[in-house]
């Protein structure tokens, strides 16, 4: 199938091997239990094939809201991060882990990662100086802060992924960051931060995120000169045309790209992606 084949929201772009796999938000619509955890592959990210669902032991059947799955490698081991939501538990972020591709992942502790109660969702991983990092967001909806202010958090993990280790740490503020709008859902009015990837570059750390804007869905780029749980300051808007929750990948000619979702009207959301200046 092509590209715009495909309808998915949050797309995630993993490389290995000479291929690109392709995972995100897919099914009809996010709110149920439409996505379904498929991976694609692609030599040329143009035309895919559907590889696998990636989760097929039944664990997380009694969740709804499977959104925005990421895959990444850790010593040796592959591991998904997907956030869920159950009426009991709330809205939080779970990590599973596979030795293989080729094998269905199983849940690594079988409860959220992110804290208990927070109501978190769009949860990465980023490793930096053999440390691991998580990156979340603490949802606009049921801010912890209980102004309206969904907000990114980052805290150290456990070198097994199994636990947070000490306070997370909020690094970006959707209602104060200066430039986002309010947005209004089922009698509630709030300010959104969501969609982190962190990565590396020129001895900085790169944080990008989405929020609204008078535009529309748009994709931030703040930046960190003092390290993973340092201050990110913005420093650029990279793109505001109703289009966000975004990933960057280095493709295999050593090209760094941006990839998102656009538009963000339900059913008609594709993967969209550009090479990053």
């Amino acid at each position: 199938m092509r590209r715009g084949d495909i309808h998915i929201r949050d797309p995630f772009v993993f490389t290995e091997n000479g291929k690109y796999y392709l995972l995100g938000t897919t099914g009809g619509v996010p709110w149920g239990k439409e996505s379904d955890l498929t991976l694609f592959v692609s030599q040329d990210l143009e035309n895919f094939e559907r590889k696998c669902y990636m989760v097929t032991d039944g664990s997380f059947s009694s969740y709804v809201d499977i959104w925005a799955p990421e895959l990444h490698k850790y010593n040796g081991s592959y591991y998904l991060i997907f956030s869920a939501y159950r009426k009991d538990k709330g809205r939080g972020s779970f990590i599973y882990r596979s030795d293989s591709l080729e094998k269905s992942f199983t849940a690594l502790t079988g409860e959220y990662i992110t804290p208990s109660g927070w109501e978190c969702l769009d949860a990465t991983l980023f490793v930096h100086e053999n440390k691991p990092y998580l990156c979340f967001s603490n949802e606009w909806v049921a801010p912890i802060t209980n102004d309206g202010d969904g907000s990114l958090y980052v805290c150290e993990l456990t070198d097994d992924l199994t636990a947070l280790l000490g306070k997370p740490k909020k690094i970006i503020s959707g209602k104060y960051c200066g430039f986002s709008v309010e947005v209004h859902h089922v009698g509630k009015s709030g300010y959104v931060a969501e969609g982190p990837f962190l990565y590396e570059e020129d001895g900085k750390i790169v944080l990008l995120w989405s929020t609204f804007t008078q535009n529309g869905y748009a994709v931030v780029k703040s930046v960190s000169s003092n390290g993973v749980m340092g201050d990110y300051n913005f420093e650029k808007l990279l793109y505001d045309h109703d289009g966000g929750h975004s990933m960057s990948f280095v493709d295999f000619q050593g090209k760094r790209n941006l990839t998102f979702h656009r538009p963000n009207r339900a059913y008609e959301e594709r993967m969209q992606y550009f090479l990053l200046e």
